[in-house]
C-alpha cells in the first residue's frame, strides 16, 4: 500500500514537473507592441494590442482634442500624455476603433468601441507616446 502511495506521489510530481516545462497558457505581448486599457461608462472594460501599422491613405483618421476643443464636435477628446509612454483620451461615437502615435510609429487597435470609453494607450517599452484618436 505505501509503495502505491508513493508511485501515485512521484507520478503527479513528475506531471506537475512536466506541466511546468510547457511554459504559460498567455504569453507576454510582444516587445514592440502597444497596449490599450479602456473602461465604458457603465463599467465595462477591454484590452488590446496593436504592433506599428501602415495606415493606408483612404483610412479617416481623427486626432484627439484637448479638453479645450471638445466643442468642436470631435470623436475623441481629453487628449494629453504623461509624457511618458502613455497616452489618455476620452471617445464617444459607434463603431469606432483607436489609436497611439509612439516614437517608433502608428499603432493601431483592432477592437471596435461603441459608446462612451475612456482609454489608457500605452506604446512599447523604450517608445514614447506622441498622440493618439479614432479611426
Amino acid at each position: 500500500m505505501t509503495f502505491l502511495r508513493n508511485a501515485a506521489a512521484a507520478a503527479a510530481i513528475a506531471l506537475t514537473a512536466f506541466a511546468g516545462l510547457a511554459g504559460p497558457a498567455s504569453a507576454a505581448p510582444a516587445p514592440d507592441t502597444a497596449e490599450a486599457q479602456a473602461t465604458s461608462t457603465d463599467g465595462q472594460s477591454k484590452t488590446d494590442t496593436a504592433a506599428v501599422s501602415p495606415i493606408s491613405p483612404n483610412t479617416a483618421v481623427q486626432r484627439a482634442s484637448s479638453s479645450t476643443e471638445r466643442e468642436l464636435a470631435a470623436t475623441c477628446w481629453n487628449g494629453r500624455t504623461d509624457g511618458g509612454r502613455n497616452f489618455f483620451m476620452t471617445c464617444n461615437g459607434t463603431s469606432y476603433h483607436v489609436y497611439v502615435d509612439c516614437t517608433d510609429g502608428r499603432h493601431l487597435f483592432p477592437q471596435v468601441f461603441s459608446g462612451q470609453w475612456d482609454f489608457r494607450l500605452t506604446c512599447p517599452a523604450g517608445t514614447r507616446a506622441v498622440w493618439g484618436g479614432s479611426w
